[in-house]
């Protein structure tokens, strides 16, 4: 199963595309592609990046999972007082009203993770976007021709690659880093479970030595080293708030237009925001390891770095290798630009372990069956008429056979009680006899009272004393001779005595509506090589209504073959 992640920001383009499943994930290609904001960069161009980077990716657009980014959302940790995870998905939103105070709770999509439980109460982390950006990134991404399966918040499939790699086993807390451009992304992770997401825009320009008056710190031999106290100057902290995009120049701290000293100063002010955001946290447990990426920790020593202020393990984690791909720390690497783009491509094979989705509500995700559910419902209409149809007509055509089958059952059982009439339901029949056979399989009846019967008379067959034909050959012939009368003599078989022995004499006892039935039966046999047949005593029925005859068969003896 192919999955594609693709992060937009405000100045790149990133699409990761991976193959496997839930259990198995592996790397097939990573492509990022920068767009200039300053040089004024169009609409229009951002789609045709966003073409290009698809096309050299061999990404497909029907399996995409797209992000926000932090800034653009309102974060907070909020408890309620549920457990049950379908309760919370319930009553969410109207939980964070009572913190997303800047705005009408119904303008938002809301959506949480759920990182600790404390009795019967749940910890979230809390998301809330504009309706209004969620469509205007869907109306972009459309011109693309990509409908995203699900669009996920930025630091949480952030964190959602490291989980997956195992980075948080047997680690109690942890920090995730991510400098790059202008902004600073913090997630905190406790117990593997991210209770924390921050995003903090820096702007060069505020920052600069010359806009500020940091307070120098003695180096050695009582001079002064170039090593500033940020903290002395409150007012340049570095803001926190949620802010609209801007025409601030960007920084990178591997940019080589940035002093040393400018770097360092970069750095005190990330780690006091660091600082700030862990103790704004009632963390039960320590942080044991940073997790670093961006662009800007590209820059050699930044482990070190970060190591020697904090005094915990920092590390830039390669996630190149264990998934398949490229290994490698540097610039433009996945380990360093793509972590985000792999979360979310992870997510769309199903690894997701914050569990984010704004595709809610009106823009909940309806993919490509959308555009063709009208013909669909059509075409499956019309496959239920046909199929109702044809079943229609099985039932009939079986309804049909049935219906032969009780015929043929039933004139089986006549034939055969006319030749044993000591089975009939007739009252002046002889004693009732059970079939040599359980159910009602007439034929085969026949066959063995046919056995029974050679056993009586002999078997047929030349020179043998037996028959040289079977009753039920003497019947058929009767029974061909009498279909040849002419209906109007109506003549009806009421008793039928057979004697297939070549010296035996077969009578038929039948009724008529004329005296001369019998001498049109007959004449039938007149010409017939193996039977001859006469009418014997014809007389009239008692209180009229037709007439009463015998009808006699005998086997003509086989013709000396000529000399």
């Amino acid at each position: 199963m192919i999955s594609v992640g693709l992060e937009l920001t405000g100045s790149s383009i990133k699409v990761a595309v991976v193959d496997g499943n839930s259990s198995k994930a592996a790397l097939k290609s990573f492509v990022h592609r920068k767009i200039d904001a300053k040089k004024g960069e169009t609409e229009d161009d951002i789609i045709s990046v966003l073409t290009e980077a698809f096309k050299e990716a061999k990404a497909p657009k029907n399996a995409v999972t797209a992000s926000v980014r932090a800034q653009d959302c309102m974060l907070r940790e909020i408890v309620v007082p549920f457990l049950d995870d379908d309760k919370i998905r319930k009553t969410v939103k109207y939980q964070a009203e009572n913190y997303f105070t800047s705005l009408s709770i119904d303008d938002l999509i809301i959506d949480y993770t759920k990182f600790s439980e404390l009795e019967s109460k749940s910890k979230l982390l809390v998301a809330g976007i504009k309706k209004s950006h969620v469509a205007r990134r869907l109306e972009m991404l459309e011109e693309v021709a990509v409908d995203p399966l699900a669009i996920d918040l930025d630091i949480a499939a952030l964190y959602n690659t490291y989980a997956h790699l195992g980075t948080f086993d047997d680690v109690g807390a942890a920090l995730i880093l991510e400098l790059k451009a202008d902004t600073l992304k913090l997630g905190v992770v406790e117990d593997g479970k991210l209770r924390l997401a921050r995003a903090i825009r820096m702007r060069l320009g505020s920052m600069r030595l010359d806009a500020v008056k940091p307070k120098r710190i003695g180096g050695p031999g009582g001079g002064e080293s170039e090593i500033y106290d940020t903290a002395a100057d409150e007012s340049a902290r570095l803001p926190v708030v949620i802010l609209d995009e801007g025409d601030d120049e960007a920084f990178s701290l591997e940019d080589s237009g940035i002093t040393e000293t400018e770097r360092e100063s970069i750095l005190h002010r990330v780690f006091m925001e660091v600082d700030r955001s862990v103790a704004a946290v009632q963390m039960s447990r320590d942080v044991d390891l940073i997790c670093l990426t961006g662009a800007s920790c590209v820059l050699d020593g930044i482990e070190e770095v970060f190591s020697e202020h904090f005094e915990i393990e920092a590390r830039r984690i390669d996630i190149g290798g264990p998934l398949g791909g490229k290994s490698g720390l540097g610039k433009g690497s996945v380990s360093m630009e793509g972590v985000t783009a792999v979360g979310l491509a992870l997510k769309g094979l199903g690894i997701d372990h914050a569990g984010m989705d704004f595709r809610q509500e009106e823009f909940g995700y309806k993919g490509t069956f959308s555009q063709i559910k009208k013909g669909l419902a059509s075409l499956l209409t019309l496959l239920f008429a046909l199929t109702f149809l044809y079943a229609y007509g099985l039932k009939q055509e079986l309804g049909e056979k049935r219906r032969r089958n009780e015929a043929v059952k039933g004139m089986q059982k006549n034939l055969y009680t006319v030749l044993f009439p000591s089975t009939s339901d007739d009252p002046n029949a002889p004693p009732y006899e059970e079939l040599p056979i359980r159910g009602t399989n007439f034929p085969y009846a026949l066959e063995k009272q046919q056995e029974e019967l050679a056993k009586k008379y002999g078997a047929a067959g030349p020179g043998g004393g037996g028959s040289n034909l079977s009753a039920l050959e003497i019947l058929r012939q009767f029974a061909q001779a009498k279909a040849k009368v002419p209906g109007n003599w109506g003549i009806k078989v009421m008793r039928v005595y057979v004697d297939p022995k070549p010296t035996g004499r077969s009578r038929f006892t039948c009724h008529t509506t004329g005296s001369g039935g019998g001498v049109a039966l007959e004449q039938e046999f007149r010409g017939n090589e193996m039977l001859a047949g006469s009418t014997r005593k014809t007389n009239p029925l008692k209180g009229g209504g037709g007439f009463r005859f015998d009808f006699e068969i005998t086997i003509k003896e086989p013709e000396e073959p000529a000399r």
